[in-house]
């Protein structure tokens, strides 16, 4: 659920923390412009699933902080996930777009996981207005919440 808090004059946005599950992702979407998700994705449904944080996304569209910080990593995307994680970076190219913000985006990958590093190439090439650093890792884990 996304929340807002009313100020005397504007609404404050808040954070969006969803926990990792044994099927879903984690996500830290801070109203900082600091943004940390990855994991495993195969929801029953991806698109329920990643409904709430496209929403979100799209307030923080509106005033967005002059830098955004992305960093991913995930052990596993399932086909719908993947289509679904392609849509937030889509949204991430055309927020670059209005120069409101500068996004740069560090994804880390299991260095032995060649499938992955073929998705985030992918990702790389279609948002290609972002500034990716791809790093190799020995291991994804979740944050601790």
């Amino acid at each position: 659920m996304i929340l807002y808090l009313e100020s005397k004059n504007s609404m404050i946005m808040n954070n969006l923390i969803l926990n990792a599950s044994e099927k879903t992702p984690y996500f830290k979407l801070k109203s900082d412009g600091n943004f940390l998700f990855g994991g495993i994705s195969m929801p029953e449904d991806a698109a329920s699933f990643y409904f709430n944080i496209i929403d979100w996304l799209s307030d923080y569209y509106r005033n967005p902080k002059k830098e955004t910080f992305v960093v991913v990593s995930f052990r596993y995307l399932n086909s719908s996930s993947s289509s679904m994680v392609l849509k937030i970076f889509n949204a991430f190219k055309r927020l670059q777009e209005t120069d409101k913000t500068k996004i740069k985006c560090t994804w880390y990958y299991e260095e032995d996981d060649l499938d992955i590093l073929d998705y985030v190439d992918q990702v790389k090439q279609h948002a290609d207005n972002i500034e990716f650093e791809i790093l190799p890792t020995d291991e994804i884990k979740a944050p601790v919440n």
